[in-house]
């Protein structure tokens, strides 16, 4: 097989009519950190045909995927799906992106293969989540026709493709005050507020009740302008208000809109289990999930729970997941408004009251946790029945 190297030097690259060989924009602020993921992004796009970056919302999949894709010899051609819904326009659109003229008689898919299949180039599907079956069937016909050709996708879920590597980007590290996310949230704040000093403990109060997600941090970064780090910290109860992004251009302008965007593409059970899982704090596993979940409404709960973590609704932590605060505080809402907030968590306090039990008394273990809750079709009782 003839490394991607040497198919580099060997095939055409792609120009366009305005005689480039990319459309990359230029970065606009500095990029922080993620040194290990820009490593190990690189070496998956010398080595694989497809690399996925997936993560949960705002956490910087585009930004990781431009910065890694520019450190990279020869052209790159960014297409952005954000905006396209219809999946039949797909190939129409990355057609545009790098300058292919539309053949009205033939299939623009077949035309785009071909147009491609001697050709040397990184293409960025930007934002695919939505459009998964169009995108894996494009990308498919793309890298059979054209071995000079890697596909670097942006997706909150993978595209299913066999060979696709899978690059799950988290949220930045939230350790100390010279920490990433710390790092990332001074840079933005000095953008807004020359001078600005993170004199206590509040930045990093405030970064770590933002998990680290880098588009939280640079929401709340622009709202200094008014506030200090202290003051909000003291409103991050209600973070989708706060963090509104005001003045802000682009996909996010609010934290809502991009967690908002997970929730709808996710199942009506899907939602439902997101919203009863709210009541989690900290890490949950399966069964806990179910006992807590599951009634005659919402059945199948370990499966659901692992399509939301491919969803990248739930973060995975091997056997145990757990839910950031902003996706978690979204749940919570839903939860409030369809009337279910202090049935699940009754639920939640009696599953969490049987496990202390048995956590006293280990013989119960080994005998099985008779205050467990089976996953049926009878609701849960509660706390005082």
């Amino acid at each position: 097989m003839i490394g991607w190297a040497a198919m580099h030097e060997r095939a055409d690259p792609v120009i366009d009519a305005l005689g480039r060989r990319g459309n990359l924009p230029a970065e606009t602020s500095t990029f922080l950190g993620r040194d290990e993921d820009l490593a190990e992004v690189g070496r998956l796009l010398r080595d694989e045909p497809l690399v996925t970056l997936t993560g949960v919302a705002g956490v910087g999949k585009t930004r990781l995927a431009l910065k890694a894709a520019g450190e990279l010899p020869g052209g790159a051609w960014l297409v952005e799906l954000s905006g396209e819904r219809n999946g039949a326009l797909l190939a129409h659109t990355i057609g545009s992106a790098i300058g292919l003229p539309e053949q009205a008689a033939r299939p623009q898919g077949d035309v785009l293969a071909e147009h491609l299949a001697d050709r040397r180039m990184l293409l960025i599907l930007d934002t695919c989540e939505h459009l998964l079956r169009p995108c894996r069937d494009l990308v498919g016909q793309i890298l059979r026709a054209a071995p000079g050709v890697r596909v670097l996708v942006t997706s909150r879920q993978p595209l299913g493709l066999p060979g696709e590597r899978v690059h799950t980007v988290r949220p930045l590290p939230v350790t100390a005050e010279d920490c990433d996310a710390v790092r990332l949230f001074r840079d933005r704040a000095l953008a807004v507020r020359p001078g600005f000093e993170c004199s206590d403990d509040a930045v990093l109060r405030l970064c770590r009740r933002l998990d680290g997600v880098p588009l939280a941090l640079e929401l709340a970064a622009g709202r200094l302008r008014a506030l200090t780090a202290r003051e909000l910290l003291d409103h991050m109860d209600d973070r989708f208000s706060l963090l509104s992004g005001r003045g802000r251009t682009g996909r996010h302008r609010t934290l809502r809109t991009a967690v908002g965007w997970s929730h709808e593409l996710c199942t009506p059970e899907e939602r439902l289990l997101w919203a009863r899982l709210s009541v989690f704090a900290g890490t949950f596993d399966a069964d806990a999930a179910a006992d807590v979940c599951a009634d005659e409404r919402l059945r199948g709960v370990p499966d659901l729970v692992s399509r939301l973590a491919d969803k990248s609704v739930l973060i995975r932590h091997g056997q145990r997941f757990r839910m950031l605060g902003m996706m978690r505080d979204y749940g919570r809402e839903w939860l409030r408004e369809i009337g279910e907030e202090r049935l699940v968590a009754g639920r939640h306090r009696h599953h969490s009251l049987a496990l202390r039990r048995v956590m006293r008394h280990p013989r119960r273990r080994a005998c099985g946790d008779p205050g467990r809750r089976p996953e049926s079709g009878r609701p849960h009782p509660g706390p005082g029945h």
